[in-house]
């Protein structure tokens, strides 16, 4: 149910018309009935209505109220449904060779020519250099979701880029998604925005990734990389 609610959230909140995000569009259909019932009352000298009028009403301010608390509750989640397996060991240290790449599915705060974006569930690939700075190279395609549809501005390549000193945790779980469950890790790492136009750089920010795997093989090799890094 909580997987389900986040995804519903994500959707919402990703898809458009008219340049308003649904959710949007939501609370203010929701309120503007409200509002224009309680006008209607007030200039017909507020008569005495049957007690469903005001359970309509409450219900309409009900809902507005809802999705935006959906909404602010689902973003500090990340849209995701990430449940924790303390009880796992974490493998040996096996460091990626910079010309492998898993195939995963990635959920964080992505960049790309100087523009942020958080998405959920993006089809990607985990990489790691030579350096041992780690990439998760995600695609955006264009989506619908009811009368909305994505941005064509978000439609394209986006990464996230995670040096080995910046990672602070690394929790292996599973990730619910809709109804379908998969093998995954959360990573959590400071990320330094860059400076623009010259500016002092902005503060260091604490950042969190969700990589959902096909398999726990496929975990197993991402965590052993990420292991490779306390050396």
């Amino acid at each position: 149910m909580i997987a389900r609610l986040l995804t519903l959230a994500y959707q919402l909140r990703q898809h458009r018309v008219g340049g308003w995000t649904l959710d949007r569009w939501a609370v203010t259909l929701t309120w503007g009935a409200g509002v224009l019932i309680g006008t209607q009352w007030v200039l017909r000298g507020r008569p005495n209505l049957p007690a469903w009028h005001w359970a309509v009403l409450a219900l309409l301010l009900s809902a507005g109220a809802g999705m935006l608390v959906l909404r602010g509750w689902a973003a500090r989640r990340l849209y995701s449904a990430f449940s924790r397996q303390p009880g796992l060991e974490a493998p040996a240290s096996a460091p990626m060779p910079p010309e492998d790449k898993i195939a995963v599915r990635a959920t964080g705060t992505f960049e790309v020519q100087g523009r942020f974006g958080l998405f959920a569930g993006l089809e990607a690939y985990w990489r790691t250099y030579a350096s041992r700075e780690h990439t998760v190279l995600a695609i955006q395609h264009q989506t619908r979701f009811l009368l909305g549809r994505s941005r064509a501005e978000d439609v394209g390549m986006w990464y996230m880029f995670i040096p080995a000193a910046a990672i602070t945790e690394v929790a292996p779980g599973r990730l619910h998604s809709g109804s379908e469950l998969a093998p995954a890790l959360r990573v959590d790492y400071r990320r330094q925005p860059p400076a623009l136009g010259g500016k002092r750089p902005p503060r260091e920010s604490n950042e969190t990734v969700y990589l959902a795997f096909t398999d726990d093989a496929a975990r197993e090799q991402v965590w052993a990389d990420l292991v490779a890094d306390r050396g």
